[in-house]
């Protein structure tokens, strides 16, 4: 539980545009992010890898607080 409330933290500090909160959100699902893209042609993996970037930055950025 201490890690999910750390990582809300940030998500709250992202939110309010702090662009190093931001930078380790993308560092957290780098991991998952790879293991998206591994399979893609070479010549698209870095496109795709900043797609999937950019939709974490805008679901962080749409995430609701309730």
């Amino acid at each position: 539980m201490e890690e999910c409330e750390r990582l809300f933290k940030i998500v709250l500090k992202a939110k309010q545009g702090d662009k190093e909160a931001i930078e380790e959100i993308i560092k957290r699902f780098e991991p998952l992010i790879m293991n998206s893209v591994k399979g893609a042609d070479e010549e698209i993996k870095e496109e795709l890898r900043q797609d999937l970037i950019e939709i974490i930055i805008i679901a962080v950025k749409n995430f609701e607080i309730k």
